[in-house]
C-alpha cells in the first residue's frame, strides 16, 4: 500500500522523464541510493519508470537527470518539494 499510495500521489507519472505509465509499470526509486546511505523512507522514494531507475542506478538524481534530460526545473522542483 506505501508502494502504491507513492505512485498515485504523482499521478503514475515518472517523477524523472515525466511519461505516465500504469501502477504495475512504475517502480520505486530511491533518490538518494541505498547503496550511498539512502533511507527507504517516504521522502526518499519516488515513482520511476523501469528504464528511469535503471539508467540512473546508484548515480546523484541531479546530476543524471541533467545528463539524461537537460534542464527540467518543474521537474526538478516537484522533487525538492517532495525529498525536503
Amino acid at each position: 500500500l506505501w508502494r502504491r499510495a507513492i505512485k498515485e500521489q504523482f499521478n503514475c507519472t515518472c517523477v524523472y522523464c515525466g511519461e505516465t505509465y500504469e501502477l504495475s509499470e512504475l517502480t520505486i526509486d530511491h533518490v538518494r541510493p541505498r547503496s550511498r546511505g539512502g533511507e527507504t523512507i517516504s521522502t526518499n522514494c519516488l515513482p520511476a519508470c523501469v528504464k528511469c531507475n535503471q539508467s540512473k542506478g546508484s548515480e546523484d538524481w541531479q546530476d543524471w537527470m541533467l545528463k539524461r534530460f537537460g534542464l527540467q526545473p518543474e521537474r526538478e522542483q516537484r522533487i525538492l518539494n517532495y525529498i525536503s
